[in-house]
């Protein structure tokens, strides 16, 4: 393995874990009739429920929000700031992925997205997670432009970096789905074998055992996410709690939300 620079985490920590839920619109008719019923849910029930769990364990997270979101449920927009959580953008909404955008219209899209947020919750976002995290040849440099300070969308290492692109710098944080939870193939909604929930709460657990022994070795970063229409649901809401109370047990844990890791990347970590 190619030489790695000195890195540390406060306090000593070895593993930063964060949770981000996403709250997501497609505004073009989906293929499947439930899709409607499914958005609906996740912005006027599952994300309520996932905020009133944070509160239960004293814990912040990410929310990756479209911008269609914000325009149509600013009132939940307030309320994930209110709380204290941070909101990234997710492009303005499903139906429309970035990667396949002409420049102008991605730069667009980005200004779009964040002034919607903006106008929603009182805060504009300084970080962004394209839908399905892929992106064009331009994303990186269009949200330097628009003063964005993290992304997520590369898993270049095992830890955040600092990336040049254009004039500016910005922080990516990895998300390695490799080995984190990802609801959406446990829950059997992409064609993947159905897990109870005491089973999913028991994967967690193991690939979170998994992670803390080796970062024993060098520190790594876990995320996992809690999509609102998916982990919103009252049982998966109910394993989520439990995931985040299993983590919350060991002293060598950094439970803190991307925005603050990606900020104490850049202050303590950027050479």
């Amino acid at each position: 393995m190619a030489h790695q620079p000195r890195f540390s985490f406060p306090d000593g920590k070895r593993l930063a874990v964060s949770i981000h839920f996403p709250v997501e619109w497609w505004l073009e008719p989906h293929a499947d009739p439930q899709a409607r019923y499914y958005q609906e849910y996740g912005a006027k029930t599952g994300a309520w429920r996932l905020l009133d769990m944070f509160d239960r364990v004293g814990v912040r997270a990410t929310s990756h929000m479209n911008g269609v979101v914000g325009e149509l449920f600013p009132e939940l927009a307030r309320e994930i700031v209110d709380r204290g959580h941070d909101i990234a953008g997710h492009s303005y909404d499903q139906s429309h992925p970035q990667f396949s955008m002409p420049c102008e219209e991605e730069r667009l899209a980005v200004r779009k997205t964040l002034d919607m947020i903006e106008t929603a919750s009182g805060l504009r976002p300084r970080c962004w997670v394209s839908s399905g995290r892929r992106t064009s040849e331009n994303t990186v440099r269009i949200l330097v432009e628009e003063k964005v300070d993290w992304h997520s969308h590369h898993d270049l290492g095992d830890l955040p970096s600092i990336v040049t692109a254009g004039d500016g710098t910005i922080v990516d944080v990895p998300i390695q789905r490799y080995m984190n939870y990802n609801e959406r193939k446990l829950m059997g909604r992409a064609g993947d074998q159905f897990r109870s929930c005491k089973e999913i709460v028991e994967f967690f657990k193991s690939q979170l055992d998994a992670m803390r022994g080796a970062a024993q070795y060098e520190p790594l970063c876990f995320q996992f996410g809690a999509h609102a229409h998916m982990s919103g649901l009252p049982a998966y809401a109910w394993g989520v709690q439990e995931m985040i109370h299993y983590a919350l047990s060991f002293e060598d844990v950094w439970f803190v939300t991307t925005g603050d890791l990606a900020r104490y990347w850049r202050d303590h970590n950027a050479d």
